[in-house]
Order: C-alpha cells, then sequence, then structure tokens
C-alpha cells in the first residue's frame, strides 16, 4: 500500500484524462470568477478599495485577538501587541482607491497574517502551529503588492491563491508589463519532484534557492541534457527587477504540465509520502492543504489555499454534517468516488482518496496527529508529522470521531 502501483493497478480508469487543459483553465476560471477563491492577478489593473483593504485587515486582527493567543514564551499576547500592530499596518496611509504594484518571490519566504516574525500560539509553547503564519511561497512566484507597512520591512500582497504579509526585501518589484511578459512566456517547466535545488550555473554547483513540487518556470535554451535552463525573477544591487538565468535538474522537471490522469495524480502524492508536516508551510514543506494544492498544481489546477476552501471546489458527490451518515459516507465512496481524483474534506483536514482495498477505503494525506482509543479508556495523541497513506478508522472512539465520521464533503476535482 506504500506504493503508487498498488492504487494504480485498482484502478480500471486510471489512464482516463479527467480533463485537458482547456477544461483546466475553464475550471480555473469557475474557481476564480463565480467561487471567488483564488485570483487572476494577470488583470490589466488590479484596483482595490481601500475601504476593503482596511476592513479585511481589520476583521484579521480581530480574529486573532478572539483566539486569545499566547506568545513564544506562553504569556497571554495583550492589547499593547495589536495596538502595536495596528501602527505597524498603518492604516492611515491607505488611500481611498489602492493601485496595485507587482512583483515575484526572489527568494523562498513566509506569508504571514500580521507584519511581525513574532511567534503566537493557541496552546502555551506550541510553537509548531504558529497562528500568525498563513503560507509560504517559492522563488517566482508572482505577487500584486497593496500596501507596506510603516516600518516599510513588510509588503501585504495577494499571491494567486493566498493574502498576507510578506518581508519586502524577499520581493522584486517589477513594473505590469514586465510582470505579464514573464508569466506569458509559452515554454515552462514543471517541477514535478517533492522538491527540487535552484542552481545559478549549469554545472550545479552554486545553489539559489530549493522549490516545492509545482513550482513553474518560464524556460530558456540549453545545451546541457542533464539540465533545464530557467528564468527566475531576481534583484539588482539598487533593487530593481531582472531576469536571471538559472538551472534545475531535468529529471525533476516536466515541459509543461502533466496530463491530468488518475495515474499522474497518484504519482505525484506518493512522490511526498513520509514528506515532513508543516503548518502554514513553513520551513519549505507543506500541511494537509498543501500537500493536495502540490499535487494538483502539476497539472495546472489551481486550487485554494486551506482545506475549508478547497472543499468547496469540484463536482459535489455529497455533503455530510452528521457523523451518523458514516453508512452513507461509505457508500458514496464506493459508488461514485474516483481515486486520484476526488478529495474529502474532514473537520479541520482534507485528503486524497486512494480507492477501496478489502472492503475498506484509503487515503494518502498529510496529518499532524490522531487520537486512539485504549483499552483502558480514555485516548492518547500519536503525532505522525508527515504524509501517509492510510485507511478512515483512525480516530475511531475518541471525542472528535475518526476520520471517516470528520468527513464533511466529497468532491471530486473536475468540471
Amino acid at each position: 500500500m506504500q506504493s503508487p502501483g498498488f492504487w494504480v493497478a485498482r484502478n480500471n480508469s486510471a489512464d482516463k484524462v479527467i480533463l485537458d487543459q482547456a477544461g483546466i483553465r475553464e475550471f480555473n476560471s469557475r474557481t476564480e470568477k463565480e467561487l471567488k477563491l483564488i485570483k487572476d492577478l494577470l488583470k490589466t489593473e488590479f484596483l482595490c478599495s481601500g475601504e476593503d483593504l482596511i476592513s479585511s485587515l481589520r476583521k484579521e486582527i480581530l480574529g486573532l485577538e478572539k483566539l486569545k493567543l499566547y506568545s513564544k514564551n506562553s504569556t497571554r499576547v495583550g492589547n499593547s501587541f495589536y495596538q502595536e500592530m495596528e501602527k505597524q499596518i498603518n492604516f492611515a496611509a491607505i488611500p481611498s482607491q489602492v493601485k496595485a504594484r507587482y512583483g515575484f518571490v526572489c527568494h523562498y519566504v513566509d506569508q504571514r497574517l500580521l507584519p511581525t516574525d513574532e511567534i503566537l500560539t493557541i496552546k502555551p509553547g506550541d510553537i509548531a502551529f504558529d497562528e500568525l503564519q498563513n503560507s509560504s511561497l517559492d522563488i517566482g512566484a508572482p505577487l500584486v503588492i497593496l500596501h507596506e507597512s510603516k516600518d516599510g520591512l513588510w509588503a501585504y500582497v495577494h499571491s494567486a491563491t493566498s493574502s498576507g504579509w510578506v518581508r519586502k526585501d524577499n520581493v522584486a518589484f517589477c513594473e505590469f508589463s514586465a510582470f505579464k511578459a514573464l508569466l506569458g512566456k509559452k515554454s515552462f517547466a514543471v517541477v514535478v519532484s517533492a522538491k527540487t535545488d535552484v542552481f545559478q550555473d549549469s554545472a550545479l554547483t552554486r545553489h539559489i534557492d530549493s522549490v516545492r513540487m509545482g513550482a513553474k518556470f518560464p524556460r530558456a535554451d540549453n545545451s546541457n541534457p542533464e539540465t533545464v535552463k530557467i528564468l527566475i525573477p531576481a534583484q539588482t544591487k539598487d533593487g530593481k527587477f531582472v531576469e536571471q538565468a538559472a538551472y534545475l535538474k531535468k529529471v525533476d522537471v516536466n515541459f509543461g504540465y502533466l496530463t491530468y490522469t488518475p495515474r499522474n495524480i497518484i504519482r505525484q502524492a506518493f512522490k511526498l509520502l513520509n514528506a515532513p508536516y508543516s503548518w502554514g508551510g513553513k520551513n519549505g514543506e507543506q500541511d494537509c492543504s498543501g500537500f493536495i494544492q502540490e499535487i494538483f498544481s502539476t497539472v495546472g489546477i489551481v486550487l485554494p489555499r486551506n482545506s475549508s476552501e478547497q472543499g468547496k471546489v469540484g463536482r459535489l458527490l455529497g455533503n455530510f454534517p452528521e457523523k451518523k451518515d458514516s453508512e452513507l459516507k461509505l457508500r458514496t465512496l464506493d459508488k461514485l468516488a474516483l481515486a486520484g481524483v476526488t478529495v474529502l474534506q474532514l473537520n479541520g483536514h482534507i485528503v486524497l482518496y486512494l480507492g477501496m482495498y478489502a472492503g475498506r477505503p484509503y487515503v494518502i494525506h498529510d496529518i499532524h496527529a490522531y487520537r486512539q482509543k485504549q483499552c483502558w479508556g480514555g485516548c492518547v495523541v500519536r503525532k505522525l508529522n508527515r504524509v501517509v497513506v492510510s485507511d478512515l478508522a483512525l480516530g475511531e472512539g475518541c471525542y472528535k470521531g475518526s476520520l471517516l465520521e470528520r468527513i464533511v464533503s466529497i468532491r471530486n476535482i473536475e468540471g
């Protein structure tokens, strides 16, 4: 069960093309225009009402205040912290009509909910779960920049799938024409390994950065058969944007997107088997929704950043508001779900369906921990902190319920 071939062999439609590239573009367009869960950064002029931006930023602060968070030294965060954040956000500098600037990530960067590196947690000392960590972005990620912090160190940005604050020195600012030109190049390479290194030279000796599965880069001509020459954004010494040549191992990329078939999705998922779990993509890894996002990005599908929004995308097979719907969930999986195409949204989690074996449904997912019932009563927490294959019985008999009981929706990632 720890091999993609085990599941591909049990899939009668493993090589069926679920969506061609035209269908994927239409799928992404619906996610953007109808569901409003992703953003098209190539709109001619990305304008935003200052009132809307202020409202969004204030809502973020209020939401965090309600969580009653703790700082890294396990003391409760008080009003003074949020007052300082309001000063940093600099609401007074936001105009009535915000005209966006454009740029690219020029080095891996964390995306934060507030303009600070401070770690805030729900449980004292639980620093693996930093509530200010929203996402992380690889080199080359396009950005729309809407605002800067008062100290000038942070930029508030939209990526295609998330919004938040990033360190400004990790952003290469550019004119819209240069932004559009780099993104619009027809020949591109997509990273299909779990992670790959980016080098300055074709001999692969001068390391620049590492990027995760699904990263996409324009290609350039290259005579070395072992490497792929790409174009990445960089900054000159005076901070101006410039295209820079870089190199990837050829075995780590595909020219263009992979064909969207169950076989390809399952194979990509298993390339991340045992990869570390990391809340919000910290340290260049992935959490449960980041795992799903990376897999599907290799075929060109753009999914929202968090699990609750991913659970709204695609063709609905069933909604399940009650835990007691377990039998209906099992029937839905057995009769309607497609291995490598179906995702299951749980409360606070999301997983990829692999298929049925010996009458039990199996999934692959990036999981922090689950609760296990003990024979003497009570439950203990079992930490996994990695991508695993499991059935849906994890957590059975404990107060949160099993993975099966926690399913709230089942969807196919298709039109």
